[in-house]
């Protein structure tokens, strides 16, 4: 994680609240918070991208001088650490004309992904639930064509696991874990189809310490259906609310492990996995001495990864102060920045008939 996710995870995962720079109360620049439902969820947002959302990006694009709102360039990968890693894999992949599939959740994580590549240069097609039948067909049939100039094929993994022969990929990245085992195997098959003549590398990326481990778990728990749900009577009508809230805390809980113990794989241990033989083994190698140079012959280089120096002062907050922002805004939402005032008006008749009929001679009715 860089050091946004971190700082995010943690007051996400503590206390269910998301820091903001303060705008939404006018008081920009001082620091918020805001609560959000469907924790687990929002966790799984910070692990991709913090940048997913709107608000954080849009306090970072000002922090580090862009406009419009929307943060650019090589802060667009430093800001995630499944981001930094795509950003080592995908240029040796291009290099070797392998072929991409690469599968994400959700599709508001598919248009940060489009930003990077427009960065990086990268050809690639997408394809989610909004695309249209009859568009479909003819994006498989560019990719699949003979030199395409794609080499990757962006799809969410509801809408493109399910259906479609893209044999010319060779290479399928899982971005981020389904609950359902099932529908991440639906997806890898989509480069096992009839007509691929080459080895299948499948690549699935999961943050260390976070809850996509715990999801990861889960979802490994269900490929053995009988023995670890059915049995452990889990998933059925017959399980107790206290057993099912047990399990929820049992995903929320952070293990705490030292960073020596995080099995972040080195540049070494990624070609490893991607590469299909010695000889692309040795031009990745050389791929990562060449960018650690170049790296270092920039005197103004930035980490790979965001540092915590570089965050904004609203973000920087003890538990402490958190606490005390977060009973801020209950207290707001329980009490109201004031009540409205309705107006009150008497629809009774009053007039006596008399009175009444010199209304209507007045008005000439």
């Amino acid at each position: 994680m860089s050091a946004l996710q971190r700082v995010l995870y943690r007051h996400m995962q503590a206390k269910g609240v998301l820091l903001t720079d303060g705008s939404e109360k006018d008081k920009k620049g001082k620091g918020g918070t805001k609560t959000l439902m469907n924790t687990i969820m929002q966790l799984r947002k910070i692990c991709n991208h913090p940048y997913m959302f709107q608000h954080i990006e849009e306090s970072f694009s000002e922090h580090l001088g862009f406009t419009g709102g929307i943060v650019q360039g090589l802060d667009l990968y430093r800001a995630s650490g499944k981001f930094e890693l795509l950003d080592r894999i995908l240029p040796k992949l291009r290099a070797t004309n392998h072929k991409v599939l690469l599968f994400c959740q959700m599709t508001s994580l598919m248009t940060i992904m489009e930003d990077y590549f427009a960065y990086r240069g990268f050809k690639y097609l997408r394809l989610d639930g909004t695309t249209k039948a009859e568009d479909r067909g003819m994006l498989l049939k560019t990719f699949n064509e003979p030199g395409s100039e794609y080499f990757i094929f962006l799809l969410s993994t509801r809408a493109g696991g399910l259906g479609l022969n893209l044999q010319s990929a060779d290479t399928v990245i899982i971005f981020d874990s389904d609950w359902n085992p099932h529908q991440d195997l639906q997806a890898q098959d989509r480069a096992h189809r009839i007509g691929q003549q080459n080895e299948v590398r499948v690549l699935r990326l999961c943050t260390v310490n976070s809850v996509e481990e715990k999801i990861l778990a889960a979802a490994k728990y269900k490929l053995n259906v009988d023995q670890k749900v059915i049995q452990a009577g889990m998933f059925d009508q017959k399980s107790s609310s206290h057993e099912r809230r047990a399990f929820l805390q049992a995903i929320l809980e952070h293990e705490e492990q030292d960073e020596e113990e995080d099995e972040v794989p080195d540049d070494e241990t990624v070609n490893q996995m991607i590469a299909r033989h010695e000889e692309e083994f040795d031009l990745f190698m050389r791929m990562d001495l060449d960018r650690r140079r170049e790296e270092a012959r920039n005197p103004k280089r930035k980490p790979r990864l965001m540092e915590e120096d570089e965050l904004p002062s609203w973000i920087i907050k003890d538990d402490a102060e958190v606490e005390r922002l977060t009973c801020e805004e209950e207290e707001e939402k329980m009490f109201g920045r004031g009540s409205r005032h309705r107006k009150e008006v008497d629809y009774s008749d009053s007039l006596t008939e008399k009175q009444w009929l010199k209304v209507h001679a007045r008005e000439g009715w």
